[in-house]
């Protein structure tokens, strides 16, 4: 599970495939080493950034050589990674601080994130199942987590 966050890197303006494999390269991968080790699982949604040819071809040579599992994902899939999870906790705790410039703004993001503990995101994750079970009743389309199912007793149950 979630222990610990890895590289918070800003992007300026518009991401272009070039950026996004400087991401990987410099971020994300080695965050993904560091956290969880070589062969760690990695996850990409189909943004054409994230399919193009360049990145591909730069996953590619990761699989081949250890570095980490590539997942598959289909098109036109909801977005069930856990980091959108930590996006929205992020959200909450940032706008609670009410920042009122641009570089108090990036303080409180590089503080909240530094912060994630390790109670925090393994809740978060805890959360995917529960929100993959959410998505498949509802078919793919629109559900509210708050009907999402739970366990009681080993049986899922609805709220």
């Amino acid at each position: 599970m979630g222990e610990a966050t890895g590289d918070l890197y800003r992007v300026k303006g518009i991401m272009k495939k070039e950026d996004y494999l400087n991401i990987l390269a410099r971020h994300a991968v080695p965050s993904g080493v560091r956290l969880d080790g070589r062969g760690f699982t990695f996850q990409a949604d189909n943004d054409p950034k994230h399919t193009s040819k360049l990145c591909k071809d730069y996953l590619q040579r990761k699989v081949e050589d250890g570095t980490l599992v590539l997942l598959d994902w289909p098109s036109q899939s909801p977005d069930l990674n856990p980091i959108e999870l930590v996006w929205e906790e992020m959200d909450r705790r940032i706008r609670k601080e009410k920042p009122s410039s641009e570089a108090k703004l990036l303080e409180i993001v590089h503080d909240v994130w530094d912060n994630l503990n390790a109670e925090v995101l393994n809740k978060l994750v805890e959360r995917m199942p529960r929100l993959c079970q959410a998505v498949i009743k509802a078919e793919g389309g629109y559900f509210d987590e708050k009907y999402a199912p739970r366990l009681f007793k080993h049986q899922p149950v609805y709220h």
